[in-house]
């Protein structure tokens, strides 16, 4: 029986409402330029810890694709194919998507937004019909299944999700020793951090993930993380990025 396979997960590169301090939420902007840069370290970084992926997964979003597909290109030139898993997508951030975060911080003051931001249970207040139908237009939001994208979200709705594609899709492929990259976001990956790490909800309060930075997490028998919350495999360039994110308010 092969031993469990190797799980990496990489937040997208840099788009430009991440650019703008933009909630970008169900929104789907490309890249920049230097996301576009990021997402070629990520894949330099991958390479030179002898990663290469049997599996990719992303999230529907353009920003997420865009990102698996520069990576998967460098890394296997062409010879695997990503694969698109709506669970990944990013978490709907309500009436404040597409809104600057100093603007909001200036409105509600900065304990109501962190609250609404990085707590697990609760949810920004919801963004309005028209703006969701308008949002649902969009190539990536139309691909989920009818219902999934919603007025707004809490970070334990997208656990709910991504929990779903942990024990469906992610834990059969790694049990058959495959190497599995997922690109996702900020929140679908602290959420699926969540689930693998069974974290508290005050770490999954405390938690960045900066975009472009690989995190690799190996099992024991039992799907137990070692070590636990993964490991960076550029650690010091990702704790300087965690650094900058935590400043800027956080993921």
């Amino acid at each position: 029986m092969p031993g469990l396979g190797t799980l990496i997960l990489l937040r997208h590169g840099q788009s430009t409402l991440n650019a703008q301090g933009r909630f970008t939420g169900l929104l789907d902007p490309p890249l920049t330029t230097r996301g576009r840069g990021e997402a070629r370290h990520a894949a330099e970084t991958l390479a030179a810890a002898a990663f290469i992926p049997e599996i990719i997964l992303s999230s529907t979003m353009a920003r997420a694709v865009e990102t698996a597909e520069l990576v998967t290109g460098l890394l296997t030139a062409g010879t695997a194919s990503v694969q698109t898993a709506w669970e990944l997508n990013e978490r709907s951030y309500g009436s404040l998507t597409g809104r600057r975060r100093k603007e909001l911080l200036a409105e509600f003051g900065p304990q109501v937004l962190h609250y609404w931001r990085r707590s697990l249970y609760a949810a920004p207040p919801p963004m309005t019909p028209r703006q969701l139908a308008a949002i649902g237009r969009s190539h990536a939001v139309a691909a989920m299944p009818p219902g999934t994208a919603r007025p707004t979200e809490s970070l334990n709705a997208v656990a709910t999700r991504v929990r779903g594609l942990w024990h469906q899709t992610l834990r059969p492929l790694l049990h058959a020793g495959s190497e599995v990259l997922v690109v996702g976001h900020g929140n679908s990956l602290r959420a699926l951090c969540l689930v693998i790490d069974s974290l508290t909800e005050d770490e999954v309060e405390g938690l960045n993930l900066p975009t472009g930075h690989p995190l690799e997490y190996r099992f024991h028998p039992g799907f137990v993380p070692y070590p636990r919350a993964g490991t960076y495999l550029d650690p010091g360039a990702a704790a300087d990025a965690v650094g900058v994110l935590a400043a800027d308010g956080g993921t």
